[in-house]
């Protein structure tokens, strides 16, 4: 469930926003000023920021300034300035989108749900990234022969895709594959070995029977 922050003086709209967004399935909690909005934000997880412009003390692009300096939260800017300077102030301030008041709530939903989804196709990719990382700093401590990584090398290079053992062959091993040469298969079973014994699962070299081998970056527990 994600959570998100209404920062907004407006006590009323702040219900309202409270009541919709809690039917879309979203927890959300409403602080009325930039102060306390910072304040709930640094010891609570925000997955949005619903932030108005209007605020008292300090106003909401200030609010956004600060929020871009300490998290990494995004921002959807309420307000009642809807010309175009105000939304590039706003935006330049920090904010990932800008609404204008009036609003339709159905156009506030679809917003909304675009900078969720974005957030979480990025922290996927970020995710995945950390885990290649992880994944090639184990590789490289593997104790492999010349022959065993380059092979392995040609995998990762072509991961998700059939290698054929008549490439490999080819490729690594610089000469045509023959029906009775098992000297490609028993790089592969000691390059496997290897990897085991390195804590790594074996499932990352796939067999696929009759075409060759295939490099998974992501598999079950072996």
């Amino acid at each position: 469930m994600s959570h998100i922050l209404v920062v907004d003086d407006d006590v009323q709209l702040c219900e309202l926003l409270k009541e919709v967004l809690a039917e879309e399935g979203y927890d959300v909690h409403c602080e009325h000023c930039g102060e306390s909005g910072l304040a709930y934000m640094q010891n609570n997880a925000i997955d949005l920021v619903l932030l108005d412009v209007m605020l008292p003390n300090i106003d909401g692009l200030q609010v956004a300034r600060r929020i871009c300096q300490r998290f990494a939260t995004p921002i959807l800017m309420l307000t009642a300035l809807g010309d175009e300077p105000s939304m590039l102030e706003g935006l330049q301030a920090g904010a990932d989108q800008y609404i204008a008041k009036p609003f339709r709530v159905p156009e506030l939903l679809a917003r909304i749900t675009v900078i969720l989804r974005r957030v979480g196709l990025e922290r996927q990719r970020q995710s995945s990234n950390h885990c290649q990382s992880d994944l090639t700093q184990q590789i490289a401590r593997i104790p492999l022969t010349g022959t065993e990584t380059e092979l392995l090398e040609y995998l990762i290079k072509h991961h998700g895709v059939v290698v054929s053992k008549a490439e490999l062959q080819k490729q690594v091993l610089k000469k045509e594959l023959s029906p009775f040469d098992r000297n490609l298969d028993m790089h592969i079973s000691n390059i496997r070995r290897k990897m085991v014994q390195s804590g790594l699962s074996k499932q990352h070299i796939k067999t696929v029977r009759g075409k060759g081998y295939s490099f998974l970056e992501s598999v079950g527990v072996s």
